[in-house]
C-alpha cells in the first residue's frame, strides 16, 4: 500500500479539515475550536471536574487550565470548587455557551453535509459502517 492509500492518513486529513473548517465558522462566535471542544463535552454533561476534562480531551493539565482561565474570562463557563472537595473545581455552562449549542450543531451538520456532498443515502449509510467496524477494529472490539 503506498502513502496516499493509508486509511489512517486519508482520515486525519479529512479530519483536520473539519476541524479547521469548523474553527473557522466558530471564530465568528468568539469561539476557538479547543474551546468548542470542551463545550461539547460540556453540553452532554455539566459539572464535570477539570481532571475529567483533560482526560476526555487527551490534552495536558496546562492546556485545560488555560484554555479554561479564556473561556471563564469571556463568558463561556462558569468554575467553581467541589462542595465536597474545595480542591477540585468544576467547570459549568453559562447562559452564553448554552445559547451556542444550537448554533454549533447546526454548523456541525452544514460541515457534514459539505463533507458526504454526492453521495447517496446507501454510500452514507456504507461509509459510517465501515469508520464503526474500523473504530472497533482498532479499539479490540
Amino acid at each position: 500500500m503506498n502513502f496516499e492509500e493509508n486509511p489512517g492518513l486519508l482520515i486525519k486529513r479529512l479530519s483536520h479539515a473539519m476541524d479547521v473548517e469548523m474553527g473557522r465558522r466558530l471564530r465568528a462566535h468568539g469561539l476557538t475550536e479547543s474551546q468548542w471542544r470542551i463545550l461539547m463535552v460540556l453540553w452532554k454533561g455539566e459539572g464535570r471536574s477539570q481532571t475529567e476534562l483533560q482526560e476526555r480531551l487527551g490534552l495536558e493539565r496546562a492546556t485545560i487550565t488555560g484554555l479554561l482561565q479564556r473561556m471563564t474570562a469571556q463568558g463561556w463557563v462558569l468554575r467553581r470548587s467541589d462542595p465536597h472537595d474545595k480542591r477540585v473545581l468544576r467547570v459549568y455552562l453559562t447562559d452564553r455557551s448554552r445559547e451556542l449549542a444550537p448554533i454549533a450543531a447546526r454548523l456541525v451538520d452544514q460541515i457534514t453535509t459539505q463533507v458526504l456532498e454526492g453521495f447517496s443515502a446507501d454510500e452514507r449509510q456504507f461509509l459510517h459502517r465501515l469508520l464503526l467496524r474500523a473504530l472497533q477494529n482498532m479499539e479490540g472490539q
